[in-house]
């Protein structure tokens, strides 16, 4: 793939920028925790566990991702998409979910740059000229797998927005994590839920852009399940467990899902048409 597009050119640019800004947000976040003085315990050891995942798994992913593509895999180009797209979900929940402190700026930027290379990679790719072939698996399972992900986020939030609204209970993400309202289940609702249908849809129709997006998707959802795996991890370390429910649901999803992600990029073959 030859970065003829400025576009794409702009977005590897951005996407240095990302590596450099999680590099420096999650050193900061892990050597100087003053930073998180007014955050819950809970909290904490979730911004840890994360932080060192990004630091372990997203950063050395990116940049493999990144010169891959520049190699000419398209396979490549969908996860550097789909790691984008879990950096910009990341840095928006540090920028709303936690009280003002030091980091602001840098969580601000690193969403900034992370939005904004995913829409111009995107934009960077002629997907009318796109050959894309699918094994008859992957075409099958592909709206299935989707909608598997809208299942889980269904499940881990519809019973705190169903009590709230029935019952008026306040969720544990609030009460117990000091959070001023349901952030995650915002972000999940208005943007993850809205493309996985998109995305499954399109799929179901054997568009070709339904499985240029579905890697994204798939990507972008593991990584979040890998992320939460590592503040998991980090709370019950720091003594602050997480609610068993979701830690099932997390667990049985990540690996179902890792598992979909490996036989998708595995069944796909994506070329530029002569």
């Amino acid at each position: 793939m030859k970065e003829k597009d400025w576009r794409t050119a702009l977005s590897y640019k951005l996407s240095l920028g990302v590596v450099a800004l999680t590099l420096i947000v999650s050193l900061i976040d892990l050597l100087h925790p003053p930073i998180f003085l007014k955050e819950t315990a809970s909290a904490k050891a979730q911004v840890i566990g994360q932080d060192l995942v990004n630091l372990a798994l997203g950063i050395p992913a990116l940049i493999a991702s990144m010169d891959r593509s520049r190699r000419g895999s398209y396979k490549a180009r969908m996860i550097w998409l789909g790691l984008l797209a879990y950096f910009a979900y990341t840095f928006l929940s540090y920028a709303v979910l936690f009280k003002l402190n030091p980091g602001f700026l840098a969580y601000t930027a690193a969403f900034g740059l992370s939005l904004y290379a995913t829409l111009l990679n995107l934009s960077g790719m002629d997907v009318d000229r796109l050959d894309v072939d699918v094994t008859p698996s992957v075409r099958k399972w592909t709206p299935y797998s989707m909608m598997l992900i809208l299942i889980i986020i269904a499940i881990l939030w519809s019973p705190d927005v169903t009590t709230y609204y029935t019952a008026g209970t306040i969720p544990p993400s609030i009460t117990v994590d000091g959070a001023h309202t349901l952030i995650i289940p915002f972000q999940d609702y208005a943007i993850v839920l809205p493309l996985t249908l998109l995305t499954a849809w399109l799929a179901y129709r054997g568009e070709t852009l339904g499985f240029i997006l579905a890697p994204v998707v798939l990507v972008k959802a593991l990584s979040i399940a890998l992320a939460v795996l590592g503040m998991i991890v980090a709370m019950q370390y720091y003594g602050t467990p997480a609610i068993l429910g979701q830690v099932i649901v997390f667990v049985i999803g990540s690996l179902i899902v890792g598992a979909y992600t490996r036989h998708y990029l595995s069944g796909i073959e994506i070329r530029e048409s002569l």
